[in-house]
């Protein structure tokens, strides 16, 4: 029943017969009887009959037991690949609109930080079939007008042209930059009136300017040299007291008293003191005056100045009217002067020059 001897390894199935003469197994290859050594006999075997070429290669080929199936794998698998590519055609498709969209609205958003025209027609000429076409035409046409205008303004730049461009363009882009011009051309007439007043109006017009942290240290240097009324009163009083007595009534305790112990220059006279003020008085009496009569001007300038002691005086620019009494009637009455005095903070004449004006 054995395939092969586990012993040898030789085939056995459908290999063996037993002997007539005493029962023994032997192979149907042997002649004789290993056991009894009687002579076995022989079976004849039919030689097969040869097969056709053709014929075996048929039976060689496994025959397909559904064909019909077979083209319909082949139909559905193209079917597949078709919709297969389809559906990536369709996705390509769809993903390039989408990226085309967003770069549109993109660009159509940077264009609002923008007022060069240039841009705006390099955006119609990419997205012509863009909705926001009609919109973007406007606003270059509205820029090119406005870049025309603002090509003039540069040529000649003033609150009242940078004013104007403004009021032309509310909506403009350049505002910002114009707010700038505005802010310098109005800083620059402060520092050259130089006053209090043009200080704080700037500061008025521009409370976020650039020049705010200067402007507001010069008001603070405006605000320690400006001169009060009750010290402005002062300083008129001693000029008046001065020319009445000193000058016109050649008094010279009253020189004493409008100057310190001397004057640092009066009149190109250095170092002068109360005799020198009597003397250069008395050079007026001519032989027919009568009388010197002085009226100080209704303009008194004054500003704040240090002294060369290191302390704060007083500088005055004023106007002097000279009246003179004389016996001949035929002589000049009245003259006009420039006075430029210096005072200290015990209102005190310490430099005087007067000149005519």
């Amino acid at each position: 029943m054995a395939g092969t001897c586990p012993h040898c390894g030789i085939r056995i199935s459908g290999q063996l017969r037993t002997c007539p003469s005493c029962g023994s197994y032997c192979l149907v290859t042997q002649v004789e009887c290993p056991e009894c050594k009687s002579a076995l006999p022989q079976e004849q075997t039919p030689e097969p009959s040869p097969t056709p070429s053709h014929e075996k290669e048929e039976e060689k080929k496994p025959k397909s037991r559904h064909p019909r199936r077979k083209v319909w794998k082949s139909v559905l698998r193209l079917i597949g690949f078709l919709i297969f590519l389809g559906l990536c055609g369709t996705g390509y498709y769809y993903f390039n609109q989408l990226r085309m969209q967003q770069m549109e609205q993109s660009d159509y958003e940077r264009l609002a930080d923008i007022t060069n025209p240039e841009f705006y027609q390099q955006f119609l000429i990419d997205y012509p079939e863009s909705q926001h076409c009609e919109e973007i035409r406007e606003r270059m046409l509205v820029l090119q007008a406005e870049a025309k205008e603002w090509e003039e303004l540069q040529k000649s730049i003033s609150r009242s042209s940078v004013s104007r461009f403004m009021q032309n363009h509310p909506t403009s882009l350049r505002l910002r930059l114009c707010e700038d011009m505005l802010d310098s051309i109005d800083w620059h007439d402060a520092q050259a009136i130089g006053s209090e007043e043009a200080v704080t109006d700037y500061l008025t017009k521009h409370p976020t300017g650039r020049y705010v942290t200067e402007a507001a240290d010069q008001k603070n240097a405006l605000l320690l040299t400006k001169v009060t009324p009750e010290e402005r009163a002062m300083i008129r009083g001693t000029l008046e007291a001065f020319f009445s007595k000193a000058i016109a009534n050649q008094d010279i305790d009253a020189a004493r008293e409008a100057i310190p112990d001397t004057m640092i220059n009066f009149c190109g006279k250095q170092n002068a003191g109360a005799e020198d003020i009597v003397q250069y008085a008395k050079s007026k009496m001519a032989k027919d005056v009568i009388g010197l009569h002085y009226a100080i001007g209704q303009k008194l300038n004054v500003r704040k100045e240090t002294l060369p002691d290191g302390n704060t005086g007083f500088a005055v620019e004023v106007s002097l009217q000279e009246t003179i009494s004389r016996s001949d009637t035929n002589q000049p009455t009245s003259n006009l002067y420039r006075v430029n005095a210096l005072l200290n903070q015990e209102q005190k004449i310490v430099r005087m020059n007067i000149s005519k004006d």
